[in-house]
């Protein structure tokens, strides 16, 4: 028998029809690894397992490593959560002006997440309390690389508070797997034909808004010239009742020594 052929990429056009696109992926470090780059992505940071596209997903492992690179910019978190391979987390601290730290609720771009520097050593702190080493965690992030090795960039953190917990997680990242990723994704004619029909209503909606703000601005504009149209007729008509009643000369102003 002849192999199934792959499944086709579909247009970037229907990927938002996609279960994976929009969602936190649940699925392992070395799965993340393993997501293919496809010719027409390159720098969108969309990658894909099998025919699903995915920019979001969820990796839930033991923190190994903390370090702080680029002068304090990154903190990048190690991950490992036993699927044969290690994921890199980069937390990346909030570029604010100097003295408005107040105004933020963290120095992180995740607003529970909070780095500390003791001593040149950098630590973890969510919601206020410590991350330590050895502590389970739910990472969500989009996904990036590094000098060719795939990285992780963080959106989301939580603490797993327990075994019980940490069961659940890999519970639901089967799940998924099994009744999402590992069949391809088949979009109908009728799918296809409905978010052809959406595209085509928010285009239309567009155009009515720029048509509208075009109605608008033509008016406006109308309305100030008219303004300015009758500004210009008042002035002329106090200029000339102003210069009717004025006294013969009295626009010549006369030197002194005259």
């Amino acid at each position: 028998m002849n192999p199934t052929p792959p499944a086709p990429i579909h247009p970037r056009r229907y990927f938002e029809a996609s279960p994976t696109f929009y969602h936190w992926n649940k699925v392992t470090c070395l799965d993340v690894h393993a997501l293919r780059t496809e010719p027409g992505f390159a720098g969108q940071h969309i990658y894909f397992h099998l025919n699903h596209p995915i920019q979001f997903v969820r990796v839930v492992g033991l923190l190994v490593e903390i370090e702080s690179v680029a002068e304090g910019r990154y903190t990048l978190l190690t991950i490992d959560d036993g699927s044969g391979a290690c994921l890199v987390v980069k937390v990346k601290r909030r570029q604010v002006a100097k003295g408005d730290e107040a105004e933020w609720p963290s120095n992180t771009e995740v607003d529970n997440v909070e780095v500390v520097m003791h001593m040149g050593w950098p630590s973890l702190q969510l919601d206020g309390k410590r991350i330590a080493i050895g502590d389970v965690l739910k990472v969500k992030g989009t996904i990036d690389s590094f000098r060719d090795e795939r990285q992780l960039e963080l959106k989301r953190l939580f603490l797993i508070p327990d075994t019980n917990a940490e069961a659940q997680s890999w519970i639901e990242t089967a799940k998924w797997k099994r009744d999402v990723l590992s069949k391809p994704w088949m979009l109908t004619p009728e799918g296809r034909d409905k978010v052809d029909a959406q595209i085509k209503r928010e285009g239309q909606k567009e155009r009515d808004h720029a048509r509208r703000k075009k109605e608008w601005s033509r008016k406006t504009d109308e309305k100030r010239r008219r303004h300015d149209e009758k500004a210009e007729v008042k002035r002329e008509k106090m200029a000339a009742l102003y210069d009717a009643g004025a006294l013969k000369g009295s626009g010549v102003i006369v030197a002194p020594w005259e």
